[in-house]
């Protein structure tokens, strides 16, 4: 089968773009339908679309107009701003507490474009750090301590360090005192495009500050042992339940745990919630 094509409309954020390519990038594999992006201003192709997907609040009333003008399917992923009967289909994170329906599916996390991997090296660790956030205060000394415990832990590792635009200078300080050998780091300013997708192809083990929730879900879709590194909570909030929930379930391991063991157990199968739901909507929308 190979239906009509897929429309991605994107507000441009990072993280709203990443679970759209991971959903259209699953179902191209599965049905070789060609993909159109759309920003909020651009000009839609005159072929009417199968799938409509929109992800960010700023494009619900956009791909609505969409689908009334060009007809097709339309998919939002994440909690719509607007009511769930106004889209053919929501898939929501489990975490929102948003009960399934015939109108709602629900994924482990939110999607993303990682693909698992067959081979990945047990030596090379990768250690991904976000920053404050609205749910998330931050300690640099606290995480300071927890990255030489986890070297301690694991000797044998040669990690990468990447930042984020959040992080703090005070963190890059503490960093560049850890920096050696075996620990280098990567400012997120000085990262390529595609590196990180090229870590998670390689790196076999992948430790992730938990204010950076999507990007523990994007570890664990690799199919590398994942560790978590705490950050003091503002407050509990859905997001951060659902990693408790994964620690809870063994997907995750904790610093504590770790050296209790002396090893990184593995993170149980892959998550490939993007490839389970293109499944889902080819015979869906068949």
């Amino acid at each position: 089968m190979t239906p009509g094509s897929i429309w991605c409309v994107t507000d441009g954020l990072a993280g709203h773009r990443s679970q759209l390519r991971g959903l259209s990038e699953a179902l191209q594999r599965r049905c070789h339908a060609p993909v159109v992006w759309l920003s909020p201003d651009s000009t839609p192709p005159e072929a009417p679309p199968w799938l409509i997907l929109a992800a960010g609040r700023r494009t619900h009333w956009r791909a609505l107009r969409l689908r009334c003008q060009y007809g097709g399917r339309l998919v939002v992923l994440m909690r719509p701003s607007l009511p769930r009967r106004l889209f053919d289909l929501c898939i929501l994170p489990d975490h929102d507490g948003v009960p399934e329906g015939p109108r709602t599916w629900l994924t482990c996390g939110p999607l993303n474009p990682v693909a698992a991997q067959t081979t990945l090296a047990t030596h090379a660790g990768l250690i991904l750090l976000g920053g404050p956030s609205r749910h998330h205060s931050w300690s640099p000394e606290d995480l300071e301590q927890q990255l030489r415990q986890l070297r301690q832990a694991l000797p044998g590792v040669r990690w990468t360090a990447g930042t984020s635009r959040r992080t703090p200078e005070a963190t890059l300080g503490i960093l560049a005192t850890l920096e050696d050998s075996r620990f280098r780091v990567m400012p997120a300013q000085a990262a390529p495009p595609g590196w990180l997708l090229s870590q998670f192809q390689q790196c076999g083990i992948i430790w992730v500050t938990e204010d950076s929730a999507a990007m523990v879900y994007e570890a664990l879709s690799s199919g590398a042992s994942v560790g978590v590194l705490k950050v003091p909570r503002r407050h509990d909030s859905r997001v951060s339940r659902g990693l408790d929930a994964l620690v809870e379930a063994g997907r995750l391991s904790t610093l504590p745990q770790l050296k209790a063991n002396r090893d990184m157990p593995a993170s149980g199968p892959p998550l490939q919630e993007a490839d389970r739901i293109a499944a889902r909507l080819i015979d869906h929308f068949a």
